[in-house]
């Protein structure tokens, strides 16, 4: 008997022209309808790469405390922030912040960063190539952060002898923290740091090759492994889709319900009515 599958939104702020009253109104359907969570993408000021669709993006970890404020039981996250284009200590007061609003609903998203141009655009340039290994160092920094320890800290990146992290997230040390992306340095990362892995535009096969080797990296370190997709089509494909994945291991969907932020409310209910009992 497969597990039953937790089912989160993708939320589309990165849609052009998108407004806040539409993602509002996205999330409030969400959680009516009994899905686990929402979550953002993150881009701040794209180049040539990624203009025709990331040029419109609202900020995501601004946007969930103000989701925060106007939900009660829904999951908050991101998928992802791409950490290297941020300062993580501010990062680490922003993640506890919203886990503060949300009475301990926040699941914090990371990833390395794909496009170059943007970290050059926002003056991380230097940062591209010690990337990956700066955010591994900041996973750690943030535990000890969030653990509420008053330091040292003496990182490779990352250092300070004394420091002082109030309030503290409710979830404390074990904010979950999810780590996005399909490379081998990413399975590994969430592997060994992180509490849930997230792949992104994967078929089910190959989604289920990807998951078998990061429980091979966890070497019986729990991670919660799920997927990142598109559920739209006729209630009959999607649940087709959605058992596919099941089939190959993941515990957790992050889809997007239609190519237009006018598509998803109904898409959703339509998936909520016609897919969901299927899958309880």
């Amino acid at each position: 008997m497969m597990e039953s599958v937790k089912v989160h939104v993708a939320l589309p702020n990165g849609h052009r022209g998108v407004t806040l009253s539409q993602l509002m109104q996205i999330t409030e359907v969400a959680e009516e309808l009994g899905f686990d969570g929402v979550w953002p993408l993150d881009h701040v000021l794209v180049g040539p790469d990624l203009k025709d669709v990331y040029s419109w993006v609202i900020e995501p970890l601004t946007l969930l405390g103000y989701l925060a404020a106007r939900t009660s039981r829904i999951r908050l996250g991101t998928s992802v922030i791409v950490l290297g284009m941020r300062n993580p200590f501010v990062v680490a007061k922003q993640a506890a912040t919203i886990d503060l609003l949300s009475n301990g609903r926040f699941t914090l998203g990371l990833g390395a960063g794909y496009s170059e141009p943007e970290f050059r655009n926002i003056g991380a340039g230097d940062v591209w190539h010690t990337r990956g290994k700066r955010l591994d160092e900041a996973i750690r920094l943030f535990r000890h952060l969030w653990s509420g320890a008053p330091g040292p800290f003496d990182g490779q990146f990352y250092r300070y002898e004394e420091g002082h992290f109030g309030p503290l997230p409710p979830q404390g040390e074990r904010l979950p923290i999810l780590i996005g992306g399909n490379s081998d340095a990413a399975v590994r990362r969430a592997a060994t740091l992180g509490d849930v892995w997230q792949s992104t535009r994967l078929k089910p096969e190959e989604f289920g090759v990807k998951a078998e080797q990061l429980r091979s990296y966890a070497n019986g370190r729990r991670v919660e492994v799920g997927a990142r997709t598109s559920l739209t089509g006729d209630p009959d494909s999607v649940l087709t889709r959605v058992k596919a994945f099941q089939k190959a291991g993941a515990e957790h969907l992050c889809a997007y319900f239609g190519s237009t932020v006018e598509d998803f409310v109904p898409i959703m209910r339509t998936f909520a009515r016609e897919v969901m009992p299927a899958l309880r």
